[in-house]
């Protein structure tokens, strides 16, 4: 991969967190390549060729979300938008002395390196978890609102991409957008690559598993429907939701329908032996492959 040289614009915009990162930078960039080749191996992963002309993180964006990195420039500009339509949100991160409009509006154009603040940005407007690796460790990015409703809706559109990734007929525009938290890499040089599995695909979707949230999802699904049909069984809503491929919503309906009909569930009185609702509550979740010994990963 080509290391390329980062041009200021005429208008140099900048945000504390980039500050704070271009002086880290000059630390032994060749040492952290290696180190972070090596972690990567371990994870199964490698960093992918992204071009790097300003635009790399958002080229890593794309081929994270779309399985092409082409659709960089639509993602700077819905970035970018959101940006401006929360400025409540974001402007207290932008050096006092660059008008908030005025970093937006650098952003904006073609070769102008985002960071950060962009990554934030691009995890609310979006609901996607982005797992950054860096030598050491991965920090995870994500929409911090956790209301009831914020989740319903993640899970609504992640559901919503599952539909359309299992469409026989590609959509015309822009590909299906993938399902999962999305994978980039951070190089010590101020570039981003997107990252991929070493046995593949190459091309495409990167399908990159996820399991650290496998559990924490699970609850989280149970928890909706529990808060929504109260009095049902941990048992039946778990198989419910086997049965619905964890469709929480689809469960709500079906209790619903079952309490207005007098139903009972089919679940509640079976004692057969059911090993996955009988396990130890208190369990960590099973760690995902990007979280391997020695390697911290935190959530900002």
């Amino acid at each position: 991969m080509a290391r390329t040289q980062r041009k200021a614009p005429a208008h140099v915009v900048s945000t504390r967190a980039t500050r704070r990162r271009a002086r880290a930078s000059a630390l032994e960039p060749e040492q952290d390549d290696h180190d972070l080749s090596v972690q990567l191996r371990e994870m199964g992963l490698y960093a992918a060729e992204t071009h790097g002309d300003g635009n790399c993180l958002f080229r890593a964006l794309s081929d994270q979300l779309y399985g092409d990195p082409k659709y960089h420039a639509k993602l700077r500009a819905d970035t970018c938008d959101h940006l401006a339509a929360h400025a409540d949100m974001y402007a207290g991160f932008v050096e006092a002395e660059c008008p908030y409009e005025a970093y937006v509006d650098q952003m904006r154009t073609h070769g102008t390196y985002g960071g950060h603040l962009e990554l934030s940005a691009f995890a609310h407007l979006m609901q996607k978890r982005i797992r950054i690796v860096q030598p050491g460790y991965v920090y995870v990015v994500a929409c911090d609102d956790d209301s009831y409703s914020a989740r319903a809706s993640r899970e609504r559109r992640e559901r919503h991409r599952r539909h359309m990734l299992a469409q026989d007929t590609p959509p015309r525009g822009t590909p299906p957008e993938c399902v999962g938290p999305l994978h980039i890499a951070y190089h010590s040089w101020e570039h981003y690559s997107s990252l991929r599995l070493l046995r593949g695909p190459h091309k495409g979707h990167p399908n990159i598993p996820d399991t650290s949230h496998e559990t924490e999802d699970q609850a989280d699904a149970e928890h909706l429907v529990d808060m929504s049909v109260p009095g049902h069984s941990q048992r039946t809503i778990r198989r419910l939701l086997r049965a619905h491929h964890g469709a929480w919503e689809d469960v709500v309906e079906e209790l619903i329908e079952r309490d207005a009909n007098g139903d009972e569930s089919p679940y509640d009185d079976d004692d057969g032996d059911d090993s996955d609702d009988d396990h130890d509550q208190s369990a960590p979740p099973r760690p995902a492959k990007a979280s391997e010994p020695g390697v911290r990963e935190l959530t900002i």
